[in-house]
């Protein structure tokens, strides 16, 4: 009997907490192609620009977030 009220405590502590807990979002991901197609749009550059900030970019995939971070990063590069 004490292994029920035991549990019984137990589910009553867990299941508000599984409940309350946040949902993490996800950015969404979108190819590269369409990304450098809306480039003037979404970022304000040209698509050469996007070419130049993803020249090292390994996957096929970028979040918008991430494409920001890219531009900002490749066009604070100083030019050789």
């Amino acid at each position: 009997m004490s292994n029920e009220k035991a549990i019984k405590k137990t589910e009553e502590i867990v299941k508000p907490a599984v409940s309350t807990a946040k949902t993490i979002k996800k950015e969404t991901e979108f190819p590269l192609y369409e990304l450098r197609e809306h480039s003037l749009e979404l970022f304000g550059v040209k698509s050469e620009v996007i070419d130049g900030a993803f020249l090292n970019y390994k996957n096929v995939k970028a979040t918008k977030k991430q494409a920001e971070n890219l531009i900002k990063s490749f066009l604070k590069k100083e030019v050789k």
